[in-house]
């Protein structure tokens, strides 16, 4: 196939998922000859870009090389159409196909292959070249915050939009339509100020050099200390769409930052300064901040990382080893709550060359958050953040997101779940399990009578005694209203089933002492058996709500235990 492609004069280069080279022809050679001693297998696509940049930028450029190389591989991961460039007087068209699971191929083609196609394809390109995109004709890039330009092959504006207007202070978009470029940026300029001359000047002579060519994105000034970028990318029909992003803010802190290292370079005391301001404003903030350098040394700790870790400034002063920091932290049992994961992580160095993040409770119960970032060229900035009432209040969420919010007991969705897991688990062990439907007696009258208040209270009261029954391996949750379940796990057999009840009834037989009344409350239960009266958990809950019908038509304080809903098994009455 590779050799085709060679015979057809096109070149192709074949990428892994990890964008390393994997196979290429004697075309892509032939178009590219400054990879043919370099290139092999393996190289990443980042090493091919820089010497095909390298080829092509002058001087003035060469600091933006990697700037070039990072966004031609966005284009390259991301390519859905294809684009065109010239490379050493070759006009060449570009495309990249996406193979699922293997990686990527690109595939060049130069101007004189593309004439050898023949009058067919030449009537196919001119068809194309009749009439405008819907895509362009459209008005949905107006409402884009970038400019964006479409020329034709002689490189006059064929269609801009409303951004773009905008951006060049034009009158309208019909003052941009037929015009080159860079009459319409010498437009732009035609009110400048005295003083931006020079700039306009050195622009033009720029932009003049990069219309030449779709390729690299250039910069460009605007009046009033305003700067776009400009990236162009070539159709197939010879037009160039070209998008213009508005970097001002970029650039002004380009200029800023740029004017602050001028003047630290010539003030050694104003670097001075600047560093104790630094120091004084890490010093002040919320957020622990430990920067550790590409030789493992601590050079800053603030103090509220000291306080978070309870470090002591002694040995923080003196710019220790990040292993020193460890070790003192073992030596005081600073982990002994952390989690075994990041205990293996911690033993193994701590630090890591990608972003990590971890949270772990501190000896005095603080809860802190760690956050690493690598430092490019080595080490890493961590910063330690107090999480401790944010972790409790997830935390209270939860529970109050698990339980009723008047007894505390579990809610009915974490019974049914718990019901569901204890099905599961003794279909597997044969493990007996009873499940118990508790339906209070005679609480609408208590209601009607003294009034939801106390309702509520004797509700809460009726909780607690459930709950005093229950062991540690035993679920109790309020389903609703009056009504509540206990699941009970490991029963041997119906009788201890149904002991288990009348302690449950027996609970309900003192009276309660709610404000200043004295009530009687008493309740209905009915049980069903896993597996005996059934072996999924709706038909278990089913049948004990069915039980404790039958126990309440008995009369108050009565307990029922239903085999497969069918009939009664077990019964106890008032003692």
């Amino acid at each position: 196939m590779v050799d085709g492609l060679d015979a057809l004069g096109v070149a192709v280069c074949a990428f892994d998922e990890a964008d390393g080279a994997l196979l290429w022809n004697r075309s892509f050679l032939r178009f590219f000859p400054e990879h043919a001693v370099h290139i092999h297998a393996g190289e990443p696509y980042a090493d091919n870009l820089r010497r095909f940049y390298l080829e092509r930028l002058g001087p003035e450029e060469l600091p933006l090389l990697e700037q070039y190389v990072r966004e031609a591989l966005a284009r390259h991961r991301t390519l859905q159409r294809p684009y065109s460039f010239e490379h050493r007087g070759v006009r060449l068209h570009v495309n990249a196909i996406q193979v699922p699971g293997a990686g990527r191929v690109r595939i060049w083609r130069s101007d004189e292959h593309a004439a050898s196609a023949g009058e067919e394809g030449a009537e196919a390109a001119a068809t194309r070249q009749s009439s405008m995109p819907a895509i362009v004709e459209s008005t949905l890039l107006d409402h884009v915050a970038d400019g964006v330009m479409v020329t034709d092959a002689a490189d006059r504006i064929l269609w801009v939009n409303e951004p773009f207007v905008t951006m060049l202070g034009l009158s309208g978009r019909a003052s941009a339509i037929g015009m080159g470029f860079v009459e319409t940026y010498r437009l732009a300029w035609r009110d400048h100020a005295p003083g931006e001359r020079a700039l306009f000047e050195h622009a033009l002579l720029n932009l003049a050099e990069n219309m030449r060519f779709a390729g690299a994105p250039f910069e460009l000034p605007l009046p009033g200390d305003r700067w776009s970028r400009v990236a162009a990318q070539l159709s197939p029909d010879d037009r160039r769409f070209y998008v213009h992003v508005d970097i001002t803010l970029l650039k002004r802190q380009q200029h800023q930052l740029q004017a602050a290292e001028a003047r630290a370079r010539e003030s050694e005391a104003l670097l001075k300064n600047k560093s104790m301001l630094l120091e004084a404003t890490l010093d002040r903030m919320e957020q622990g901040i430990m920067m550790v350098n590409p030789d493992r040394v601590v050079e800053v700790c603030n103090r509220r990382a000291r306080e978070l870790l309870e470090l002591p400034h002694s040995l923080m002063a003196r710019r220790p080893g990040f292993g020193e920091v460890l070790a003192y932290q073992w030596a005081t049992d600073e982990f002994r709550h952390t989690s075994q994961d990041v205990l293996e992580f911690i033993r193994a160095g701590g630090i890591l060359d990608k972003p990590h993040s971890y949270s772990r409770k501190r000896p005095d119960g603080r809860v802190i958050e760690v956050q690493s970032v690598p430092i490019e060229g080595g080490g890493v900035v961590r910063t330690y953040t107090d999480i401790t009432e944010r972790r409790q209040n997830e935390e209270r969420i939860e529970y109050l997101a698990r339980h009723d919010g008047l007894t505390s007991l579990a809610s009915r969705d974490v019974f049914l779940e718990a019901l569901q897991s204890a099905t599961a688990e003794s279909r597997g062990t044969g493990e007996v399990f009873a499940v118990y439907f508790i339906d209070l007696d005679k609480f609408k009258l208590i209601n009607d009578r003294f009034g939801h208040a106390v309702g509520d209270l004797v509700l809460v009261q009726a909780a607690d005694r459930l709950r005093l029954q229950a062991a540690e391996f035993e679920v109790a949750a309020r389903l609703g209203g009056d009504e509540f379940a206990i699941l009970k796990r490991r029963v041997d057999g119906a009788p201890a089933a149904m002991a288990f009840a009348e302690r449950l009834l027996d609970s309900f037989r003192p009276l309660m002492a709610i404000e200043h009344h004295t009530l009687r409350l008493g309740a209905s239960i009915g049980v069903a058996l896993y597996p005996g009266s059934g072996d999924d958990p709706d038909l278990l809950l089913r049948t004990a709500d069915s039980a404790m019908y039958l126990a309440k038509a008995s009369g108050a304080g009565h307990a029922r235990l239903l085999n497969r809903g069918v009939e009664p098994v077990g019964e106890t009455s008032p003692g």
